[in-house]
């Protein structure tokens, strides 16, 4: 009896791997890609800058890709969790993944099992300056006001981030190394929790990129003491740069697409182009200068060779300030 039933467990498994191969031999018939909705992962809360320019660019993706894509988020853990699951997805063009500055700088900061090369680059679409902000009611009324405070205090003025070992934790902490300061450095499961915990006055002040704190600017909640971009951002004339205040310091992050490794090029150029159309798109690029959201092109090559180039940058940033447990 238990013979049988191990043959019938066994039968009824290979019937689905016949049934899904049967599935993309139809499909590939069809030569008709995609024919289904596709999964967009990203590893971090909603609300938080990657959701909020993933779900702004898929009001207009599906016009030009001829499907739906799904978000799933996948929060916690320094985004490791959501990246392990997305190296065991199937490269059929049909699971992408957010793939942004935070994504090489945990590889740096921690032991993880994937790296800059486990999953193949798409398209580049955002390049962001980081910037510093607290509650409209907050003493702090400029960049050199925090870091005063931190001065004085080591260790005890609250910067929120969007996760431990992520991006905006790391340019954090290099902007604690280059104003000679120590932070209370507090991570969130994403923007948008950081984004909450400085509107209830539970921080003094967090490290984030637009868009995240755009609408909580302009509703009056929030305030921004610098951004660190070399020139004032055209989408924000108002709000100085930290060089301007005497800080020498300019980092931010970028925000792109990717695929599971060996995912098919032709099938990747498809992503491509219509998030590329979506770009050059005057409808999507009103509502990315409404959000806040900065957008920056490099193609499939391009993207591949920034991400290495950053991949090197924040290794050796790191390493040399002794950051993180990695290379301890």
């Amino acid at each position: 009896m238990k013979g049988r039933k191990l043959y019938k467990v066994l039968g009824v498994g290979l019937a689905i791997v016949l049934i899904a191969g049967l599935a993309d031999l139809v499909e590939a018939k069809k030569g008709k890609y995609p024919s289904r909705e596709i999964e967009l992962m990203i590893p971090w809360e909603v609300g938080g800058a990657t959701d909020t320019v993933f779900r702004t660019f898929l009001t207009v993706v599906p016009k030009y890709l001829g499907a739906p894509v799904i978000i799933v988020n996948r929060p916690g853990g320094g985004a490791v969790p959501g990246y392990t699951e997305a190296m065991k997805k199937r490269p059929d063009g049909y699971y992408c993944l957010a793939w942004i500055t935070a994504s090489l700088t945990k590889t740096h900061m921690s032991v993880v099992p994937y790296d800059d090369l486990t999953f193949d680059p798409v398209i580049m679409l955002v390049n962001t300056p980081c910037w510093i902000l607290v509650h409209s009611d907050s003493p702090f009324k400029n960049i050199n006001d925090l870091i005063a405070a931190a001065r004085s205090k080591p260790g005890q003025v609250t910067l929120g981030n969007a996760g431990a070992g992520g991006g905006t934790h790391i340019i954090a902490l290099a902007l604690e190394k280059a104003a000679g300061v120590q932070f209370n450095h507090v991570p969130h499961k994403g923007g948008g929790p950081t984004v909450v915990s400085t509107v209830g006055g539970h921080i003094d002040a967090c490290n984030l990129s637009p868009p995240e704190g755009v609408p909580q600017i302009a509703a009056g909640q929030l305030r921004c003491l610098a951004v660190f971009s070399k020139e004032r951002m055209k989408e924000f004339p108002d709000i100085p740069t930290a060089r301007e205040q005497g800080l020498d310091f300019v980092l931010g992050q970028w925000r792109g697409l990717a695929v599971p490794k060996g995912t098919p090029a032709d099938r990747v150029k498809v992503l491509h182009d219509a998030f590329k159309a979506t770009m050059d798109d005057p409808d999507f690029q009103e509502l990315a200068k409404k959000g806040g959201i900065t957008l920056e092109y490099k193609g499939t090559q391009d993207f591949r060779k920034h991400i290495a180039d950053e991949n090197e940058f924040f290794k050796k940033l790191i390493i040399e300030n002794k950051l993180g447990t990695r290379y301890k």
